[in-house]
């Protein structure tokens, strides 16, 4: 007869059973391209309005725990704050995401932005116009050729290895995700003005995959045809989740010499230079699979066949600005 099971040994049995199943769970949701700490958020930000009581405590108490230079603190804080919703908390939010000297901060103020749905008409053309000025920022850069990047003299190529450089390749990683978070904000709110695309468009030469995804989407849930050339060219680097393609420019400065070899050595470097672009990007490859179909209706599943489909008379109409 067999012995009877100890009440102890099951519970402990039962414990990493459910310890098991959760941990499957995470792993499911992060296979499948979610983000299990966005989706976390998500659920503990689902509060109804608090009374204005309520916020008042609450910004009291995060001004309190926000009152340290240890980041991780500051970020916990923040982190507990923009569960609590209310115009005052979006006030205090919209003012770190645009003001404080810290990324990480804005990043994270963007971030609890997006679960602010009450003050959407506020928060939308702010963060708008602020997406606006950081993408102008961007195409003046493009234009001169700078990157955000060191580049090695001697060799031509980045410099990720001396402390300038890696310092370089933090900053604009860093401002890779505090856009991202500025664009999930204008994606969760629904928010979208004349100048959207345009602004937008500017962030597909991102090296953050977030960013370009959420871009991508947006542009799939608006139906926009006039980016569909800046999609081709963007598939066309990367026409596979595990490859990745570099293409050739072409510059004529007018001058005698090696200057059109400098001036296109800058422009490839300005295009394909940034590391984080080298290399093969299956979330980016993903989305437009997903977003080229939104938009044209067609089932088109690779780049060559969206190029062919470009030379339409009627789909030239369509993507005409």
């Amino acid at each position: 007869m067999p012995k009877p099971v100890s009440p102890v040994l099951f519970l402990r049995a039962l414990a990493l059973l459910l310890i098991v199943l959760l941990a499957a769970s995470t792993r499911s949701r992060a296979q499948d391209g979610e983000d299990p700490a966005a989706e976390d958020d998500r659920k503990k930000a689902k509060v109804v309005n608090v009374a204005d009581k309520d916020a008042r405590d609450a910004l009291e108490r995060f001004e309190r725990e926000f009152d340290t230079e240890d980041i991780d603190f500051r970020l916990e804080a923040l982190g507990r704050l923009r569960r609590v919703i209310h115009p005052d908390v979006s006030e205090r939010l919209l003012d770190l995401a645009f003001k404080h000297a810290d990324t990480a901060i804005r990043g994270a103020a963007f971030r609890g932005l997006a679960f602010q749905k009450p003050s959407a008409k506020i928060i939308g053309p702010r963060v708008a116009r602020v997406l606006r000025e950081e993408a102008e920022v961007s195409l003046k850069k493009k234009r001169r050729g700078d990157f955000g990047l060191v580049v090695n003299p001697r060799t031509g190529e980045v410099d990720t290895e001396s402390p300038e450089g890696q310092a370089a390749l933090r900053v604009k990683r860093d401002r890779g995700r505090m856009l991202a978070e500025a664009v999930r904000v204008l994606y969760h709110l629904d928010y979208r003005d004349r100048y959207s695309v345009e602004t937008l468009e500017a962030f597909l030469d991102d090296g953050n995959d977030e960013l370009v995804a959420l871009v991508l989407e947006l542009f799939g849930i608006w139906k926009e045809w006039t980016v569909l050339p800046e999609i081709r060219d963007l598939w066309e680097m990367y026409p596979y989740e595990d490859r990745f393609e570099t293409g050739s420019v072409k510059v004529d400065t007018g001058s005698a010499g090696t200057e059109d070899q400098r001036a296109a050595r800058s422009k490839w470097m300005a295009k394909y230079g940034d590391p984080d672009k080298r290399r093969p990007r299956p979330k980016v490859t993903q989305a437009i699979k997903r977003v080229v179909p939104a938009i044209t209706g067609e089932e088109i599943k690779e780049p060559d066949e969206l190029r062919e489909f470009l030379t339409r008379s009627d789909v030239k109409r369509k993507i005409k600005r």
